[in-house]
């Protein structure tokens, strides 16, 4: 095995670990709060829509970007889709996305610790 392969087959590894999952209850249904789960890691294809929103200026959009990209429902799937961005940031509480966020990524900086920085 190569050393790509191996570097592949780790990332992949720690891909296929248990998701981390944050409760939501104002985006719930009859009174049981949602649940956003997400993966420990993203790959840099992923992450490079992030950074470039970033460098470009544009907070919010990372912002949600971040959210577009890693929240999952519990089989997995993207809860939300690429067309949704401009939705997601003109008519959701930026505050609960921002905390979901931030829960993503509790040992490193994050994207919002990062902007408030620059």
């Amino acid at each position: 095995m190569s050393i790509l392969e191996r570097a592949e087959a780790d990332f992949r590894e720690k891909l296929s670990g248990k998701p981390n999952s944050i409760e939501v209850p104002e985006w719930g249904e009859n009174g049981t709060p949602l649940k956003v789960y997400w993966k420990s890691l993203i790959n840099f294809k992923s992450q490079e829509k992030i950074f470039a929103l970033i460098s470009a200026g544009k907070t919010s959009e990372a912002v949600c970007q971040t959210l577009i990209t890693r929240a999952l429902d519990e089989e997995g799937n993207h809860l939300f889709q690429q067309n949704e961005l401009e939705k997601l940031m003109r008519f959701t509480d930026p505050n609960v996305i921002s905390r979901i966020v931030e829960a993503m990524a509790p040992e490193e900086e994050t994207d919002i610790d990062a902007l408030k920085k620059n």
